[in-house]
C-alpha cells in the first residue's frame, strides 16, 4: 500500500523502519435465519428491519434462543460483527413480554454511550428504558423506583454501593429477570475479583440467576464463566475477526525513543488528514508523548485515568466532533466509547496482552476504509523477540482472563458491603472465604462476631464509603497548594510520587515535593519551564512472609506459589534524558529517610541451584538477570504486562515473582502454571542477544529498582540453558543475602 511506503521513508529520519506488515481481512460469520422467519414480536420485527437487520448470523440466532430459554451464556465475536445485537434483540423481545433486564457496562461513560444504541434498536416500541449511575438526577431515580424499567443500564460501581446502601435500589436490581455483562474482557486482575464477589452479592450465593456475558476479545471457557460469575454457562462464538480490512505494521524503532517516534508518526499521519489515536500503558508516558507531539505542531490531547471525568468527557466530545487531530490515551479508550471514526492507531509500546492489542486495533478503520495499526517495538526483550519472530506476534492465542477470586482484600470489601445491607448475617450460611473475611474484619474492628452471627458496627459503613471497585490499595491524593489535581493507588503511587519525582498531568509538569504515606497525600509544585529529564525511583523489595499454597517442579527445581507479605522501600531516584532511549540513568540521588510500605499479595518462589564455580557477585548477576528475563517472558507465556508482575532475587538462588496488585491478580498463578514455557522464551531472549553481557534487548528492565545493576546475560544463559538441558540440578535451601529488586 502506497501510504505504508511513504511512512517507511519518513521513519528513516529516525533510523526506524516498518519491519513487518500483516494484512487482516474480514471473515463474515455464517448466516442464520431471516428476521421474518423468527418467532419475534411483530413490532420488534418492524423495528429491527428498519434498523437495517434483515437476517441474523447463526451465532446471533443461537444466542437468541438460549437467552429466551434463560440459559447462561458468554457471546464472543469480533469488533463490528453484531455482538451487541446478539443480546439486545432477545432482551427487547423479552421486554415486550414483561420481563426486565439489567445491562451492566464496565464504566459509566460506556453505559451512557450504549444508551443511545439501545434507543436506536428499540425504535418506537414504547419500552421503559433507563440509566442509573452516580450522575442520574434524583427526579429520574424516583421515576425508575416507581416504575422499574424493562431495561436498566448501569455499572458495577453503582451496583456495589446501591446494594449496600439503598433498599429501593436493591428491589430494582434483584427483581430483574436477566443480567447482561458486556465488555467482560475488562474484568481482569483486581476488577475481575470484584466482579465475582459482586455477582455473589447480586444472587446472594444462590444459583437461580440468568447471566449473559459478552466480549469481542476474550479467551473464554466454561471454567472461566464459572470463576467469574459463580454459575455454569456456555460459550457462543461468532467470528474472532473484526469487520473490515486492517493493515498492521510492526515498527523497529532503531535507536530512537519510542515516545518521540510515536509522536512523530502521529504528526506524519495527521498531516495526511488522518485522525489518530495513540495508546501507551503509562499515565506519565501518555503525558510525555502529548508534550513531544506539540513540538511537531500537532494537537494531541490526553485521555487517561487519574484525570477528572469532566476532562475526559470533554476530550471525547472534541475528538468525536473533529476538533482534535488525535488523542494520546491509556487503556481508557480501549472500550467502545463513541469517539467518531479513527483512521489510525499507534501503539507506542507493545500492549500488555494480545487481547488488549486486538481491542486497541479495533478502534481503527471505521469509515469503510482500511484501518492502519502501528506498533512500535523498541529494545526490550520481548519486542526484540517479536522482531525476530514477527509471525508469532499475530498468531498468538487470546489468553483467558487472569484474576484471583480468592483475593482476600477484595472479599473483605464485599463482605462489608453485604453486612451494610443485612446488618446481621449468619456465618454458617456463607462460603469459607467469606467467613474468613468476617473473622479478619472482626479483628480490625469493622464488624463484630457474636456467636454464629456477624453484626455491622459504626465502622462498617464508614470504611465502605472509602472503598472502590477499581482498586484495593489506599489512594494517595495529589495536591498543588490546596487544590487536588490527581490521585494514585498504592503501591503504584510509590513508583510515581516519590520526593523530587517529575510528574505530568494534562501536559503540565510538576515536581513532587513531599509524599506523606500516613496521611496519603502528595504535594506537587508546578514547573513552568521545559525539563530535559524525567525520573524513575530507586527502590528495594524484600519478602517478609510466605505462606505456601501450591508446589511443583520445573526443570528439576522446586517452585512454590502462595501468599506473600512484601516490604517496598523507595531509597532515591534516578534521572533520564527525555529524548534518549533510557538505557541508563544520568544521575542517582538517595534520600536520608527512605519511604517504606508493606503489603500482601501472591506470587511464586523459585529455588534455583547454586553454580559451583560462581562467586557471590556471579550469583547475584545470574539470578537478578533471570528474574528480569522471566518477567519479560511472562508477557508471552501468561499474557502479563511488565507492570502486572514484580520480582526480587537473592544471591542464595531464590527468585520471587509476585502480583503487583495488593491481594493478588491471578497473573502470578498463571505464570506458576506456565513457568516451563516462560523459561523457554527466556532462553531464546538471552541466547539470541548480541550484546556483550546485558542490555535493554535482553536483561535490562525499565522497572528495575536498582537502575539495572548486577546483571549478566551470559551467567543467566548458563543457568537457564543448564536447567533446561538438565546439566544443572538441585535447588537452593535457605533464603539469604541482600535482596535485589
Amino acid at each position: 500500500m502506497e501510504i505504508l511506503s511513504e511512512i517507511n521513508d519518513k521513519l528513516k529520519t529516525f533510523n526506524a523502519r516498518i519491519a513487518h506488515v500483516h494484512t487482516e481481512t474480514f471473515l463474515e460469520p455464517e448466516l442464520g435465519p431471516s428476521i421474518n422467519e423468527m418467532d419475534i414480536d411483530y413490532k420488534l420485527k418492524k423495528t429491527i428491519t428498519e434498523y437495517g437487520i434483515e437476517r441474523l448470523y447463526k451465532y446471533q440466532y443461537e444466542a437468541y434462543r438460549k437467552i429466551k430459554n434463560k440459559e447462561n451464556i458468554m457471546i464472543i465475536s469480533g469488533t463490528g460483527t453484531g455482538k451487541t445485537e446478539a443480546f439486545l434483540i432477545p432482551i427487547l423481545d423479552l421486554a415486550l413480554r414483561g420481563e426486565r433486564s439489567v445491562l451492566i457496562y464496565p464504566t459509566k461513560a460506556l453505559a451512557r454511550d450504549q444508551l443511545t444504541r439501545v434507543y436506536k434498536l428499540a425504535g418506537e416500541l414504547e419500552l421503559n428504558i433507563g440509566i442509573f449511575d452516580g450522575d442520574t438526577p434524583e427526579k429520574e431515580r424516583e421515576r425508575l423506583y416507581r416504575n422499574p424499567p424493562h431495561i436498566l443500564i448501569t455499572n458495577p460501581d453503582m451496583i456495589h454501593l446501591g446494594l449496600a446502601l439503598s433498599n429501593r435500589f436493591r428491589f430494582l436490581l434483584r427483581t430483574a429477570d436477566h443480567f447482561i455483562f458486556d465488555e467482560v474482557h475488562v474484568y481482569e486482575g483486581v476488577l475481575g475479583a470484584h466482579i465475582r464477589n459482586l455477582a455473589d452479592r447480586i444472587k446472594e450465593f444462590k444459583n437461580d440467576i440468568h447471566i449473559v456475558a459478552s466480549s469481542a476479545t476474550i479467551g473464554a471457557t466454561k471454567y472461566l464463566f464459572g470463576e467469574l460469575f459463580g454459575v455454569e454457562g456456555e460459550i457462543i462464538e461468532g467470528t474472532r475477526r473484526r469487520k473490515g480490512i486492517a493493515l498492521h505494521g510492526l515498527i523497529d524503532s532503531g535507536n530512537s525513543s519510542r515516545w518521540t517516534l510515536a509522536a512523530y508518526l502521529a504528526a506524519v499521519l495527521v498531516k495526511k488528514g488522518l485522525k489518530v489515536l495513540v495508546f501507551t500503558d503509562s499515565q506519565q508516558m501518555t503525558e510525555l508523548v502529548a508534550k513531544i507531539a506539540d513540538r511537531f505542531r500537532v494537537n494531541l490531547e490526553v485521555h487517561r485515568a487519574g484525570l477528572n471525568a469532566e476532562e475526559r468527557i470533554k476530550v471525547e466530545e472534541k475528538l468525536r466532533n473533529g476538533e482534535l487531530d488525535g488523542v494520546v490515551a491509556t487503556p481508557t479508550l480501549e472500550l467502545g466509547i463513541d469517539i467518531g471514526s479513527i483512521d489510525a492507531v499507534i501503539m507506542a509500546e507493545n500492549p500488555p496482552s494480545y487481547t488488549k492489542y486486538i481491542q486497541r486495533a479495533g478502534r481503527a478503520g471505521r469509515r469503510n476504509n482500511a484501518g492502519l495499526i502501528f506498533t512500535i517495538l523498541g529494545d526490550d526483550p520481548i519486542d526484540s523477540y517479536y522482531l525476530r519472530h514477527p509471525e508469532e506476534f499475530f498468531n498468538r492465542k487470546i489468553q483467558p482472563l487472569t484474576f484471583d477470586p480468592t483475593n482476600m482484600e477484595v472479599i473483605k470489601i464485599h463482605a462489608l458491603a453485604y453486612l451494610a445491607e443485612k446488618y446481621r448475617i449468619r456465618l454458617d450460611n456463607l462460603p469459607p472465604l467469606w467467613k474468613k473475611a468476617y473473622e479478619i474484619l472482626n479483628i480490625e474492628g469493622k464488624a463484630k462476631i457474636i456467636g454464629s452471627n456477624v453484626l455491622a458496627v459504626s465502622e462498617t459503613k464508614k470504611y465502605l464509603a472509602s472503598t472502590s471497585l477499581r482498586s484495593v490499595g489506599p489512594i494517595v491524593r495529589i495536591y498543588e497548594d490546596k487544590k487536588k489535581i490527581g490521585e494514585r493507588e498504592l503501591p503504584a503511587a510509590l513508583h510515581d510520587l516519590y520526593p523530587n519525582a517529575v510528574y505530568l498531568i494534562s501536559k503540565k509538569t510538576y515536581i513532587i515535593e513531599e509524599l506523606d504515606i500516613d496521611r496519603l497525600i502528595a504535594k506537587a509544585r508546578k514547573v513552568n519551564s521545559e525539563l530535559s529529564y524525567y525520573t524513575k525511583p530507586l527502590y528495594s523489595m524484600d519478602l517478609l512472609e510466605f505462606n505456601k499454597k501450591d508446589e511443583r517442579e520445573v526443570y528439576g527445581e522446586k517452585v512454590e506459589y502462595g501468599e506473600m507479605k512484601l516490604l517496598m522501600r523507595v531509597e532515591g531516584y534516578v534521572t533520564y534524558d527525555v529524548y534518549s532511549k533510557g538505557k541508563g540513568g544520568r544521575n542517582e540521588y538517595f534520600y536520608e529517610n527512605p519511604i517504606s510500605f508493606t503489603y500482601d499479595t501472591k506470587g511464586l518462589l523459585i529455588y534455583h541451584p547454586l553454580i559451583d564455580d560462581f562467586t557471590l557477585i556471579d550469583h547475584m548477576e545470574a539470578y537478578h538477570a533471570t528474574e528480569h528475563v522471566l518477567i519479560s517472558a511472562a508477557r508471552v507465556a501468561a499474557g502479563a504486562s511488565l507492570t502486572d508482575l514484580g520480582g526480587i532475587s537473592y544471591p542464595s538462588g531464590h527468585v520471587v515473582i509476585y502480583d503487583s496488585s495488593i491481594g493478588g491478580s491471578g497473573v502470578a498463578k498463571l505464570l506458576f502454571e506456565r513457568l516451563d514455557q516462560a523459561y523457554e522464551v527466556a532462553l531464546d531472549i538471552v541466547k539470541n542477544c548480541n550484546c556483550e553481557d546485558g542490555c535493554p534487548n535482553c536483561v535490562y528492565s525499565p522497572y528495575c529498582g536498582n537502575n539495572n545493576k548486577y546483571l549478566s546475560r551470559k551467567k543467566s544463559l548458563r543457568l537457564i540453558d543448564g536447567l533446561i538441558r538438565g546439566s544443572i540440578k538441585g535447588g537452593s535451601k535457605d533464603r539469604e543475602g541482600s535482596p535485589i529488586a
